[in-house]
């Protein structure tokens, strides 16, 4: 028998899997759960002394030794804190699951995240180890598809080299929250093909629920698994139904109906219930009308840039840096050259397989609609250099390693067809995938693959680099550390955590009350959440420490004049203009002395508190946490009992940080005053 035939012997001398099952093999039942797990297992039997096989799982360890690399430098950055905050401070309810987060649907993510706050809030290796895992199954997964699309080749090694090593996938897993959106829904993406292939191929009912259980899987972390469906469909129709694309169609609907009506079914149901959820939101984070030179930039940078260079294994220096890694700029010649080279494969595809347009054409609608649309609604808003982040098109790596082995082999429906069809046509034509390639086409695919490795492995190394890991691990060991030993009557006061943990656009979420009470007992957290009246005042430093607290002398501070020991009052009454702050950080200092405990009422706005500052003979501070905004702040006081030395409404800083600040006020204001006195004798000269 001709070596090209679908069912010629391997050279193991096996024989190659056959497209369908013979048709005695058929029976009236489907084969259960029981009997496709037996079956597996027992293929499995002599996979591992496989030479292939073994190969393909170096290249898998090889490349999770990289990712484990990567993730040793990453550790939580911005909305992992937000992440963290949020499930620390809610239910596991539906609403917390279903809640948008800047945009993203993801209840799937929700619950990961819940779970670890439960058993381990910020704890990076139980997190990262997760996504790890997650990310180790997509690939393997992803070698299983290849292995099922095309049968046993070596070939399947160069796409499972491109997805394993994908520069794309790095960023992504790197930072957890998006980690929590994309590792998860490659998996489901491959999962997904996997038993849409072997569902049809079989028409095992079993495999249609898994693979309608796996668009699930994905609708439950990423947004865009709205679009798998029609991916399934579109590689399908390009390369397991028979006839062209239209006849393929019919055919597919026809033979298929339950099946694929039930996936549009899925992304119906699943749209509608997003776009529900984004009226519904209150955080005003969803999606938004795009601005046309906004997106035009976006589109230009995610597609034009983005993709072509780290794809192909760029872009070996990652700049501009952002507390959760680098981003795209590549140099003009990387650029250049990743293009010239992505022109070179497709036209080469082109040349060796006529069904090789099918599959760049899945590819750039998948890129188009998958991943630029939802980021232009989502982003298409703000300012265009978004498109610089690989995070928006990582889940496109799956895509475009499948479509790259789409492009130059045959899959066994095709190479089945076309040898009992018109094999000697396509041969006359050149245009079958031959099964024995020569032994030069052999020499230039091993050296483009290595290639590729070593520049993928390359980028995989700088931009572990750009990471700042270490500070957020130093930052937040500090701070498990000072809640270890919290004085019992200190006031907890709240403040912004530094741009480099949570940045500034993310308002009150960034405060310390609510960033990391996740790593306090019930009672401290309780005191973070709620601070409360005290003689003392604590906050968090730039570097995690809970340290003593004071207000800044240059803002909403009051104090008597120099000749005076009291603040002056009117039988106790004493009001303020102030700058309006607010919030849950904003805190009123009272200085004073008492010979025995005296009332205080405190008016911000229309809040009125009463409080009792204690005696304080030698002087003393009293905090009250008022978080009213408004432009009048009143004291009353018992005048014959309180000596009001300090009035101040407003934020809290380290008392370290205020002192350094107004001990080189004192010295700028020194060394204006000479200049002062001989300006005025020049004057009076």
């Amino acid at each position: 028998m001709s070596p090209d035939s679908p069912t010629a012997r391997d050279a193991d001398g096996g024989a190659a899997p056959s497209v369908r099952r013979a048709v005695e093999e058929l029976d009236d039942q489907d084969p259960t759960y029981g009997d496709v797990l037996g079956a597996s297992l027992a293929s499995m039997r002599g996979l591992w002394r496989d030479r292939i096989f073994q190969v393909g799982l170096l290249v898998v360890l090889g490349a999770l030794l990289l990712k484990v690399y990567v993730l040793s430098q990453s550790y939580f950055v911005e909305d992992d804190f937000l992440f963290f905050a949020a499930a620390n401070a809610g239910d596991l309810s539906p609403e917390y699951l279903l809640e948008l987060h800047k945009g993203h649907f993801m209840p799937g993510a929700l619950f990961l995240v819940y779970v670890q706050t439960a058993f381990g809030p910020y704890h990076w290796m139980s997190a990262a180890g997760t996504m790890l895992i997650l990310q180790g199954a997509a690939i393997l997964a992803f070698f299983r598809l290849v292995w099922e699309l095309f049968g046993r080749r070596w070939a399947l090694l160069v796409p499972l080299t491109v997805y394993a090593l994908a520069p794309l996938t790095i960023p992504v897993l790197g930072w957890w929250s998006a980690a929590l959106n994309a590792v998860p829904f490659q998996l489901a993406i491959v999962l997904a093909l996997l038993w849409t292939v072997r569902y049809l191929r079989t028409d095992n009912s079993l495999f249609a629920w898994w693979a309608g259980g796996a668009v699930v899987f994905g609708m439950l972390f990423s947004v865009k698994a709205v679009f798998l469906p029609p991916l399934l469909l579109a590689v399908a129709v390009a390369f397991l139904y028979p006839g062209g694309l239209l006849s393929a169609v019919r055919y597919a609907f026809w033979r298929h109906r339950a099946f694929w009506l039930a996936l549009v079914g899925f992304s119906a149901g699943y749209l509608f219930l997003y776009l529900s959820r984004q009226n519904a939101s209150t955080t005003g984070e969803g999606a938004s009308v795009p601005v046309s030179e906004v997106a035009g930039q976006l589109v230009r940078r995610m597609i034009g840039e983005v993709f072509p260079t780290v794809a192909l294994g760029g872009p070996f220096q990652w700049g501009p840096v952002t507390p959760a890694g680098g981003l795209v700029d590549p140099l003009g010649y990387v650029l250049i050259g990743a293009w010239i080279a992505l022109v070179a494969i497709v036209v080469t595809s082109l040349r060796v397989r006529r069904a090789a347009w099918r599959a760049w054409a899945i590819l750039f609608g998948y890129l188009v609609f998958a991943d630029v649309v939802p980021t232009i609604i989502a982003r298409g808003s703000v300012y265009g250099e978004v498109g610089s982040d690989p995070r928006y098109v990582a889940d496109a790596a799956v895509v475009f390693a499948l479509v790259l082995a789409l492009a130059f082999l045959a899959t066994r429906e095709e190479r089945a067809r076309e040898w009992v069809g018109n094999a000697g046509e396509e041969r006359r034509r050149g245009r079958m995938q031959l099964l024995l390639p020569s032994r030069s086409v052999w020499v230039v695919a091993i050296a483009v693959t290595l290639v590729y490795a070593g520049s993928a492995s390359y980028s995989t190394y700088t931009y572990a680099q750009t990471l700042s890991g270490d500070r957020q691990r130093e930052y937040l060991a500090n701070v498990r550390e000072s809640l270890e030993d919290v004085p019992r009557s200190a006031g907890l006061y709240s403040r912004a955590v530094p741009d480099d943990i949570v940045l500034d656009w993310n308002g009150p979420r960034r405060l310390s009350s609510y960033v990391l009470s996740p790593l306090a007992d019930r009672d401290v957290a309780a005191r973070m959440y709620s601070p409360e009246e005290s003689d003392s005042a604590y906050v968090f430093d730039e570097e995690g420490h809970l340290v003593e607290a004071a207000p800044t002398a240059w803002a909403n501070a009051f104090r008597p004049s120099e000749d005076e020991d009291c603040m002056k009052s009117w039988d106790g009454l004493m009001s303020w203009s102030v700058w309006e702050v607010g919030g849950i950080e904003q805190v009123a200092t009272i200085g004073y002395t008492s010979e025995e405990d005296a009332n205080l009422l405190l008016v911000v706005g229309e809040v009125e508190i009463e409080t009792e500052l204690p005696a304080a003979p030698d002087g003393g501070f009293w905090y009250v946490p008022v978080s009213e905004r408004d432009s009048k702040f009143t004291l009353f006081t018992d005048a014959e009992k309180t000596c009001v030395t300090w009035a101040s409404l407003g934020h809290l800083f380290p008392a370290d940080q205020v002192a350094e600040e107004d001990e080189e006020a004192e010295e700028s204001a020194e060394s204006e005053e000479p200049e002062d006195e001989d300006s005025e004798a020049a004057e009076e000269g």
